[in-house]
């Protein structure tokens, strides 16, 4: 048996986890576009190298890391403040 505690961090590590999946499918799918569209001819566009493609695969992971450590931090804060809530409400009692 999980104790809310655990059932609260589990929640947002499930958040953190979908959260950081839509950024990066969304970011892939960005990406793939702007590749196809100069692809076919877009005018004025810089050519898009391997490099440039494989920095921006790298920003776009390191983005979709900082966004799942954010929302876990923002479950272990959520987390500590629930524990303190409920030891405050104990000893009141």
């Amino acid at each position: 048996m999980l104790s809310t505690g655990q059932k609260i961090r589990r929640g947002f590590h499930w958040l953190a986890a979908i959260l950081a999946a839509i950024l990066l499918s969304v970011g892939l799918a960005l990406m793939t576009f702007d590749v196809s569209d100069f692809w076919h001819g877009g005018e004025g566009d810089t050519p898009v190298g391997i490099g440039d493609l494989l920095l921006g695969a790298i920003g776009l992971l390191f983005a979709c890391w900082v966004l799942w450590a954010a929302v876990r931090a923002l479950g272990w804060i959520v987390v500590r403040l629930y524990r303190r809530f409920e030891a405050d409400k104990l000893n009141a009692a």
